[in-house]
């Protein structure tokens, strides 16, 4: 039977909820991805050789034994090799320890495979941290997520791998939900990728990289991008570097999942030690790099493991590290020999978008995420008075040299390379509640548009929820078609033509994906509903034959016992419905938001002083007089007027106000009088 995405999802966070608390804070994410992907693995082995046997059985026209079935099935060609005893019956039919039978299977199929080398970080037969020798997570725990994994085939007989992939990532975000604050390390909010995506719209034949890949969500909508135009995964290549082994192993998964055949390096940092180099040593160049690196790292000059608490150690590396002219790289991105500064040790924005800008080749495009910060720290070279006076009378001055950021931004405007800059809302990623940008660079620039920046305000528009705001279809959409048209007003009914339909399709899409959840996730309490108001039909007709006063009271009470517990499953689908009725209501709402959308975004670039509210193509002349400072609401009008209010309504409210204080103060006379203190 094939799984839905929706019965899939159900059943691998049915398995999170069998280890949530049992592992150290998050880990959890880790063992539940890898267990479910191992699986994967072996049933799609055993699905292989079955196919193969078939397929032998057919062209000789006979059946085999269970012998020779067996040798075909271990000569049999697979996508991936799983050696004898690391199958999953192998763990299936072990019933001690099985944390290290479960570990020794996953790593046997890692080492007879080079593509999954990484994938398997987890032990499970981790010691708990008590030295009582026991393990972490108890033998029945294992025994019981090994037997929940069980319950369904994860083949692509009954798995199709888009299916797997969608599920996958459903997983991921779950988890992101789950784990907060933390999530950050790991995952970007598919709205702000499939944003980043949009606009550098990868290209069959592009070299794709993400310096600082985490769960590998770039890589993977680049290639959704791709397949939605009708191009091949594959079409493009993928390359990405992880710091945390763990996360990195998860972005491995995804990528196996979704086709990519990625690349991803673990376990250093991008910024001391890059992966992915030539054969000279110099860096590789790729032609469309995304990125959301960790924000303001204080500490990116330093490998991971001289990360560590003690103060005199890490001076004593910043001034090994850190000479007259900045840090000192080896690779060539900042410092002497480049138009760069070195970035300052206390912030590593810079360093990770130079980073980025040397792995771009001659007519490379790079979408980051950064906090608006690297648009205006820094201060730019100032003469000022000491305070002292020369011979002559006159004031000292004194020279400050600018800043290095500063000198870094302002290189990087000069130079042409910053095409776009696009505010977002606050508080839209996982545990960053600095205010955060997209920053679009592009070394290939159409000629007109080389020394001007397009500046949008996206802020204002999203959605709230409960701990964090959310960019809807719609607020993608007002992006794009800004960052599409350039300024150019021709072009806009074309583009929201284009978007809108896309987006419609796309809002639909999800309600019903939502919808079927929903009803996936109630369909036990549905099904005991249905049981009990059978139940219960088939005692009240008992109960009303009953004569005998004594045997009346005791199905009376089994009647009020069955009430009650099909009245707890009636409330149930009660919540399922309210459920689904608000996921109607919002994609309706974000349906009808489209339309409006579209009609305002018309409406803005026929009126420019109402789109100097929004979006604006700004000279490098401008810039430069604003001291190469990119702050948007130095271009953009940002302000929120105050509602308008009438006179005659402003008036009211005095009044009532100055009527409310008269009866308070009354009272409050009155209260004192009874108390003896009159007045």
């Amino acid at each position: 039977m094939k799984l839905t995405q929706q019965q899939l999802e159900t059943h691998l966070w049915g398995a999170a909820n069998i280890l949530r608390g049992k592992t150290a804070g998050q880990d959890y994410k880790n063992y539940i991805l890898s267990l479910m992907f191992y699986k994967r693995l072996c049933d799609q082995w055993e699905n292989e050789a079955d196919d193969a046997i078939a397929e032998q059985e057919r062209q000789q026209r006979r059946s085999f034994t269970e012998e020779q079935k067996a040798v075909y099935r271990a000569r049999g060609e697979h996508r991936y090799a799983i050696p004898e005893g690391c199958r999953w019956g192998d763990v299936l039919a072990a019933s001690t320890q099985l944390g290290e039978t479960l570990t020794r299977a996953m790593r046997g199929v890692a080492n007879a495979n080079d593509e999954l080398k990484g994938v398997f970080t987890v032990d499970w037969a981790q010691p708990a941290p008590d030295g009582s020798g026991k393990p972490l997570i108890p033998n029945e725990v294992v025994h019981a997520l090994i037997q929940h994994f069980d319950a369904h085939d994860l083949s692509n007989a009954s798995v199709p791998a888009d299916v797997l992939g969608h599920a996958y990532e459903y997983l991921i975000k779950q988890f992101a939900d789950d784990a907060g604050a933390k999530a950050g390390e790991f995952f970007t909010p598919p709205e702000v990728v499939d944003t980043l995506v949009r606009i550098l719209e990868p290209q069959p034949g592009d070299t794709i990289y993400d310096p600082t890949c985490g769960s590998g969500g770039m890589l993977v909508h680049s290639a959704g991008f791709l397949r939605e135009a009708g191009h091949h995964a594959t079409s493009a290549q993928y390359f990405g570097q992880e710091m945390n082994w763990g996360n990195a192993a998860i972005g491995k998964i995804n990528s196996v999942l979704h086709g990519l055949e990625a690349e991803i390096k673990a376990g250093v940092s991008t910024i001391t030690d890059p992966a992915f180099k030539e054969g000279d040593g110099k860096l590789r160049q790729f032609s469309l790099v995304l990125a959301n690196f960790p924000f303001s790292d204080e500490f990116w000059w330093l490998k991971p493991e001289q990360q560590t608490d003690d103060k005199k150690k890490k001076d004593k590396l910043k001034k090994e590290i850190f000479g007259k002219e900045g840090f000192k790289d080896a690779y060539g991105r900042f410092g002497r020999g480049t138009p760069f500064k070195a970035p300052p040790a206390g912030y590593g924005d810079y360093a990770f978008i130079l980073h980025i800008l040397a792995s771009l080749n001659a007519r490379g495009r790079a979408g980051i995420v950064c906090p608006q910060g690297v648009l205006f720290r820094g201060q730019p070279e100032v003469e000022e008075e000491t305070g002292e006076f020369d011979a002559k009378g006159e004031p000292k001055i004194k020279r400050r040299k600018a800043d290095d950021e500063h000198l870094i931004r302002r290189t990087l405007l000069e130079s042409g390379l910053i095409d776009a800059v696009i505010s977002l809302p606050l508080n839209v990623f996982y545990g960053a509640g600095v205010p955060a940008c997209l920053l679009i660079l592009n070394r290939h620039r159409p000629r007109a548009r080389r020394d001007k920046v397009l500046l949008v305000y996206a802020a204002r528009h999203y959605r709230e929820l409960s701990n964090q705001n959310e960019l809807r279809p719609q607020d993608v959409m007002r992006i794009l078609v800004h960052m599409q048209a350039y300024g150019d007003a021709a072009k806009v009914p074309k583009l929201v033509a284009k978007h809108s339909k896309r987006i419609r399709e796309q809002i639909n899409m999800r309600e019903h994906e939502e919808v079927e959840r929903l009803e996936v996730w109630y369909a036990d309490a549905a099904a005991r509903l249905a049981r009990l108001e059978a139940e219960l039909a088939t005692k009240q007709a008992e109960f009303s034959k009953i004569k005998a006063k004594t045997e009346k009271t005791k199905a009376k009470a089994a009647v009020e016992k069955l009430r009650g517990q099909r009245d707890k499953a009636a409330a149930k689908i009660a919540e399922r419905d309210e459920k689904i009725a608000e996921a109607r209501r919002r994609a309706e709402d974000d349906r009808r938001d489209v339309d409006a959308t579209g009609q305002e975004l018309g409406a803005l670039y026929g009126d420019p002083d109402e789109l100097l509210k929004h979006a604006r193509v700004v000279g490098l002349d401008e810039i430069g007089e604003n001291e190469f400072n990119l702050n948007i609401p130095r271009y953009v009008d940002t302000f929120e007027p105050e509602p308008r209010v009438e006179v005659k309504d402003a008036l009211k409210a005095l009044r009532d106000a100055q009527g409310d204080l008269a009866d308070a103060e009354a009272r409050l006379g009155d209260l004192l009088k009874a108390i003896g203190y009159a007045a």
